[in-house]
Formats: structure tokens, sequence, C-alpha cells
């Protein structure tokens, strides 16, 4: 989902100027001035409609008439962003910078937009720009954050996420990101307590039950993620995560053809899910019917050959199909894909 820039609103204060002048290159200058601001104005307007190209056509206009009209050229640059146009809104960017070094949103829209290219040490110095010119903007930190996880710094994360709550206490989003790191780094409680905090303050978050759930059971406590999926599904029908994670909260209690249902809600709207394919083969390995299971994991590997959990499993069925050579290949195969715990089957 596209994060909308915030726009800088400008208050035309010209009227005053415009009679105090007598020349007439200067009133024809104070004329221009105006017209800059009522197209930039228009501008705001027409983003703010999500017209996107009659904003930037507006933004166009202010810059010809007033060529040094930094916050046009930002607006510009945002608007170029939401139209996946990147390079272009770096540009503009980079002239609103040129003339105003210690513009923090601009630092941070140069951020996003590196962001969106990938481009992550480029983005945290961007975010690092535009939290050294203002200390408040709690949404860098936040952005900073998730640059942070993706590089496995999760201390790093934990901080800027707090940072950001300390700002903005009622931050969902932030509290919810924080209960993923601290999930991560194996703290299940205080990812709990943080995912609480985040529905408490957006109880649609849907992905936040989700995740309690995931927590949950990891902790086999089946039956209260079981809930959790299930408040998760009712807020999001068809979340094809949280079909598939009470899918296994549903085997875990034994309930197969429950089970069965909800992996197979997932499957008939998505039959390339390689994640729900090895659910369905675990449900299936647990009823004792092993070659369906190797059929649903050698599917997985076909649709995911990274998925090491497919490999894993396969190898398992393969144990129970009277096949030692091939489960072995298929543990091994685990293994070299990072999978530690398939090195016990060897």
């Amino acid at each position: 989902m596209k994060t909308h820039f915030i726009l800088l609103l400008f208050v035309c204060l010209f009227a005053g100027i415009v009679k105090s002048q007598v020349a007439d290159t200067v009133r024809v200058g104070n004329r221009n001035m105006m017209l800059a601001e009522k197209a930039y104005n228009e501008g705001i307007s027409q983003y703010n409609e999500s017209k996107f190209t009659e904003s930037m056509q507006k933004f166009n206009e202010a810059i010809s008439l007033r060529p040094n009209f930094v916050k046009a050229y930002y607006n510009r640059g945002v608007v170029k962003a939401e139209m996946d146009d990147y390079e272009g809104a770096m540009e503009d960017y980079k002239i609103a910078l040129e003339a105003m070094p210690d513009f923090a949103m601009a630092h941070f829209a140069r951020g996003k937009a590196r962001m969106a290219q990938g481009d992550t040490q480029a983005a945290i110095k961007d975010f690092n720009g535009a939290i050294e010119s203002n200390d408040r903007l709690y949404f860098a930190y936040y952005y900073r954050g998730v640059l942070f996880i993706q590089e496995g710094k999760y201390d790093e994360a934990i901080d800027d996420f707090t940072t950001a709550i300390n700002i903005k206490a009622d931050f969902a989003q932030a509290y919810h990101d924080r209960g993923s790191v601290r999930k991560l780094k194996g703290d299940l409680q205080a990812a709990i307590a943080d995912y609480q905090q985040a529905v408490f303050l957006d109880p649609g978050m849907a992905h936040a039950y989700n995740n309690l759930g995931s927590v949950r059971l990891s902790m086999q406590q089946y039956s209260q993620a079981h809930e959790f999926f299930t408040t998760a599904i009712n807020i999001m029908p068809g979340y094809e995560k949280a079909l598939n994670n009470r899918a296994i909260a549903n085997m875990k209690l034994g309930w197969y053809d429950i089970a069965m249902e909800d992996v197979g809600k997932v499957l008939e709207k998505s039959p390339d899910n390689y994640i729900a394919l090895t659910t369905r083969g675990l449900i299936r390995y647990r009823t004792e019917d092993y070659q369906a299971a190797e059929d649903d994991f050698t599917l997985a590997i076909r649709l995911n050959p990274e998925y090491a959990p497919a490999w894993l499993n396969r190898g398992i069925a393969r144990e129970m199909l009277r096949d030692p050579k091939g489960a072995k290949l298929d543990w091994e195969k685990a293994v070299s894909l990072g999978l530690i715990e398939a090195e016990e089957y060897l």
C-alpha cells in the first residue's frame, strides 16, 4: 500500500506586498508569484482527489511561473512518486534540498523513493537526514526501523519503533512491527504485548491478530491460536495467511476435516500457494495418507525449490513410504537451504 506524503500547504500573503510595489516589472513579478500560488494550491486540491496527472500539471505551472518555488518542486516529486516515476521524483527532491538542505520532508520523501527502488543504504541516509532536520518526524524513525529489519539489525529497529511510539503514542503499526521484531528475537511475551496494544489501537488490524495467533501456535497454545486466526479471518474474509495458519492449528488440535477445509479455501483461490500445499501435505501425513502427502510436498518444491520445509517433510513422508535414499537426499537438501532441524534426521 502506498504512503501518501504530507503536502506542505502554502498560505498566500502577497496582497500587501503587491500594493507596496510601483515598478511595472515588479508588479508583473508579483503577479506571477500570485498565479504560481494559485496553481500550487490547485495542484494540492487535485492531489487530494487523487488526480495525479492534473496535479502535476498545476505544479509544473507553478514552477514555470516561479522557478525557485521549493515546495512546488517537493510536491511535484510527491506526485511523481505516486505515479511510480521514482527517478523523476528524486530529481525534484534534489532541487528542493539544494535550495533548502534542512527540508526534513524532502529527505524523508527521497528516502521512500529510494526504498521503493531497493536502495536500502541511500534510503537510510535520507531518513537520517530527515531525523537530523526534525527529530519529531516519527514516520522517518518508523521507516528506518523497517529497513533495519531487512538488514537484520533488530535492536536498532526496536529502538526506532520505540522512538516513533514515544513521539506518537497511538502509532499502531509501530507497535505491530516492534512486536514482529521481538518475535524474531524470541521474546514472545514482549511480542504478544506489542501485538495486543496494536489491536487495542486499531481493532481492524487483521495481520496483528494473525501474528498473535502465530505466537500462540509457536507456544503450542493451539486453541488460543485458533481464536486469533478466526478473528483475523472475520476481519478480512479470505485472508490466506490466516486461513493457512488456522489449518495448522486445527491439525494440531486433531480437527483434520476442518483443517482441510481451511487449506482448501486457500488453494481454491491460489492453487500455486506452495506454503498451503505444504500444509495440506502435513495434514495428509497426519491422517497417514503418505503418498498424497509426498505428492503435495513435491508440488510445493516444484513451485519453490528454495522452500526448505517442503524438502524436510517430503523426506519424512518418503521414509514412511520406505524410500530411505530419497528421504536422505531431501533432508540433505533441507539442511543446505539452512533448515538446521533437518540435521537430526540424517
